[in-house]
């Protein structure tokens, strides 16, 4: 069988995103992704949904896109409905992935809060640890998707 790859989608720069949407295909040539990339780019796209925007699947996302604009400012209430939204995702990317099968190396094991920390008066940082079946993660940083190795 050929190896399956997916589209590759490109996060927005924060001061580029207008309403929801976070992600482009961007203006440069289409890249194919696998493995953790194309796990980490499903589990994006469902994490970054606002849950009912999608008229066909009502309960895919989460609420985390809903912080943008709150007034929730105890970084403890914050932290747990960043937490909820992880929790959410997963569930859904594995219930996905039980009808589809993808390869080991793309089968979500878990994603982790793996840091939480106040930034400024009014933000924060979160980084989530996206690991496969295969024991291949990438750590990624909200709300602008930036990598860590």
């Amino acid at each position: 069988m050929a190896d399956r790859y997916d589209f590759y989608f490109q996060s927005k720069k924060p001061e580029d995103v207008l309403g929801f949407k976070f992600f482009t295909a961007g203006f440069s040539r289409t890249v194919a992704v696998r493995g953790v990339w194309k796990l980490t780019c499903q589990w994006l796209k469902c994490f970054m949904t606002p849950k009912g925007s999608d008229p066909t699947e009502p309960e895919y996302g989460t609420e985390f896109s809903r912080l943008i604009g709150t007034n929730i400012t105890n970084m403890q209430d914050l932290r747990d409905v960043v937490m909820l939204a992880i929790e959410d995702c997963n569930t859904q990317i594995q219930t996905i992935q039980r009808k589809t099968q993808p390869a080991t190396d793309e089968l979500l094991l878990t994603a982790v809060l793996t840091q939480f920390q106040e930034m400024g008066k009014d933000g924060f940082e979160a980084w989530v640890t996206v690991r496969s079946l295969a024991n291949k993660e990438l750590t990624i940083r909200l709300p602008d998707l930036a990598t860590r190795k």
